[in-house]
């Protein structure tokens, strides 16, 4: 695993008793926040710990999750992977809170079926293929999606909130993306929060892989 923590000596890692039990997934350089244990792929001056969050992570007993506008940027085999593990390291009734585009708000207001001026049609086209493949995006989530995912990784009490709003004091006004916006009935991007219970069903959970194998991941590993 890629995984080495930065020279700073006053913040103790969330393995440590007195460790921060909070990550933040994917925080980039502009991102950081003081009181989370922030990591991502890359080494930007600042993070806290450079690690692939899709691979085990060695931490134990985390309070919280965050990660902003990070999901939509790994494939879908790379995002079960990352709430497996992130589920794995939360202590039973951590929560995790992960905000992402929402492919409902992109469908109903990037491309007009009724518009019939060619070049708006064309610009449109163009619109929602850089929605759906612009900036690293890998993968978009519909709301009955992202439900569905959660709930067959472990996660329960699912809750779709309003930017900047929860019930945990630790993810209140945390969102620092900004634009948030609804449009046709539907937000542009999706703030979901999961707890992990007790337990799971390790062979729903398999079984989920699977269908989710047979219905996409092997048709776009498979290149054609």
């Amino acid at each position: 695993m890629n995984l080495s923590t930065q020279n700073n000596t006053s913040r103790k890692n969330p393995n440590h008793p007195n460790g921060i039990k909070k990550v933040q997934v994917g925080c980039g350089p502009q991102n950081i926040l003081p009181d989370w244990w922030n990591v991502d792929i890359r080494p930007f001056n600042g993070i806290d710990q450079t690690m692939d969050v899709t691979k085990p992570w060695p931490f134990n007993g985390l309070e919280y999750i965050y990660g902003e506008h990070f999901l939509e940027h790994l494939s879908l085999e790379g995002a079960i992977a990352f709430l497996n593990h992130g589920w794995k390291s939360l202590k039973p009734g951590g929560v995790i809170r992960l905000s992402t585009p929402a492919v409902e708000w992109v469908l109903s207001t990037h491309f007009n079926l009724s518009e019939k001026n060619p070049q708006r049609r064309i610009d449109s086209t163009l619109s929602i293929n850089r929605a759906f493949h612009g900036w690293g995006h890998q993968f978009l989530y519909s709301q009955d999606f992202l439900q569905s995912l959660l709930s067959h990784l472990g996660w329960q009490n699912i809750v779709f909130c309003e930017y900047g709003k929860s019930q945990h004091s630790s993810l209140i006004d945390i969102e620092r993306h900004g634009n948030y916006r609804v449009d046709n009935g539907y937000p542009n991007v999706w703030i979901v929060e999961g707890t992990k219970g007790e337990g799971r069903s390790e062979s729903s959970f398999s079984s989920y892989k699977n269908l989710l194998n047979k219905s996409y991941i092997s048709h776009v590993n498979s290149g054609h």
